[in-house]
């Protein structure tokens, strides 16, 4: 009777012991994951794709964290001392860490004008949502561009227009792409549309086609807002990593006035450029960027200019954001990853930086323990929350507020 009634006694020690051993495990990986971060995210595969992960999981490891902590410390009070002092170090470390990065992140948001719930960041949704038209807005080489409009929540004809530039390296990606990000800013009151454009393929070269389609979508834009509840004459154009090149590209060259549509019309000047990610110097990039598996930025490249840049010299001065560079560029929001390895941070910060110091108004908002897409894998992270709510507060700053 009393051998049963000590082995009774013993088994909640011991499922203490296991489920502090389990859920101690994910403050082990927070802890391999954040010696990731002390290199260059370029460096080698495991640099690269540990700072994939912060702005999406960091919450929920400082969740775990806190748990596995309570747990090592009932599994001590229940006499498992060693296994139980081990799981508590691991988790109190992992805790800290993640608790560091997670409140870096928020930070960095209220720092740049933006918000992030951390709460709300613990149940992610879908990246998906329906547009309310997707109209074509030009017939090219016997190709359909289209772009999908998301209408304003309430308007009285008079919204703010984005017109978004989707990424992809030139060469995939689409306008019905991440449509929870374009409905979110339709939901606060602007008009946005998503536009394609012709894409590169290992034989045909994009590189001065792919611009001519965005500068005709722009053309698009300005002409039919008003229809969808827009106001013409205050345009935003955005852009993530590819499309924040050529979203950079069309609204500077637009200043300078040459800009030439696919389509014809005159390309007018956005009010404000805002970007993530962008590829300014795509040469840096082509030198230094993450060989990433199926989407290499030397491979990306080469399929745009139709070659290498040395090749092509001409055609990588055509594609280089530097090349127009002016006093005259309208206001520029450029939301950079600092961990990014694909487009490498160190890159397009020194674009910035010489932007700066020939005039161009451009605004730098850095979000720290982030990696190239960190807004894109799922609506509500930490990542989705900050990009989203530093780009509007930096449009209620320049008066492009709904």
């Amino acid at each position: 009777m009393s051998a049963q009634l000590t082995r009774n006694r013993r088994w909640p020690g011991r499922v203490l012991v296991v489920l502090g051993v389990v859920l101690g495990f994910p403050s082990l990986v927070t802890l391999v994951l954040g010696t990731g971060t002390l290199f260059a995210a370029q460096s080698n595969p495991f640099t690269f794709f540990s700072s994939y992960s912060w702005t999406t999981i960091a919450p929920f490891l400082v969740a775990l964290g806190v748990l596995g902590l309570v747990l090592a410390v009932l599994t001590i009070l229940a006499g498992h001392r060693r296994v139980g002092g081990v799981v508590a170090v691991v988790a109190l470390a992992g805790t800290i860490w993640s608790g560091v990065v997670t409140g870096s992140i928020v930070h960095a948001a209220a720092d740049a004008g933006g918000s992030v719930d951390v709460f709300a960041a613990l149940t992610p949704g879908s990246m998906d949502a329906r547009s309310d038209a997707r109209p074509v807005y030009e017939q090219v080489a016997g190709q359909r561009l289209h772009a999908s409009v998301y209408r304003p929540a309430s308007s009285g004809g008079d919204a703010p227009v984005i017109m978004y530039i989707h990424g992809g390296g030139w060469i995939n990606g689409s306008d019905a792409e991440l449509g929870h990000d374009r409905r979110w800013y339709a939901d606060r009151g602007y008009l946005v549309v998503s536009v394609d454009y012709r894409l590169a393929t290992t034989t045909h070269a994009t590189w001065d086609e792919a611009p001519a389609d965005v500068a005709c979508a722009l053309v698009w834009t300005q002409e039919h807002a008003a229809s969808y509840g827009g106001d013409p004459d205050r345009i935003v154009l955005s852009g993530d990593s590819a499309g924040g090149n050529l979203a950079v590209n069309l609204a500077y060259s637009a200043a300078l006035g040459t800009a030439t549509s696919g389509c014809g019309g005159t390309v007018p000047v956005p009010d404000a450029v805002v970007t993530q990610y962008p590829v300014v110097d795509p040469q840096d990039a082509y030198d230094h960027g993450y060989p990433a598996p199926a989407f290499e930025p030397r491979s990306f490249t080469d399929d745009y200019l139709g070659g290498t840049p040395a090749q092509h010299p001409d055609r990588m001065t055509a594609i280089s954001s530097s090349t127009y560079v002016s006093r005259k560029a309208p206001p520029t929001l450029v939301i950079e990853p600092q961990r990014d390895g694909l487009i490498p941070s160190t890159g397009v910060e020194s674009w910035v930086a010489a932007a700066r110091e020939a005039g161009a108004p451009v605004t730098s908002a850095p979000v720290p323990f982030a990696n190239h897409t960190f807004d894109q894998a799922a609506s509500g992270t930490l990542g989705n929350q900050a990009a989203l709510t530093i780009t509007t507060a930096y449009l209620h700053r320049i008066g492009l507020a709904p």
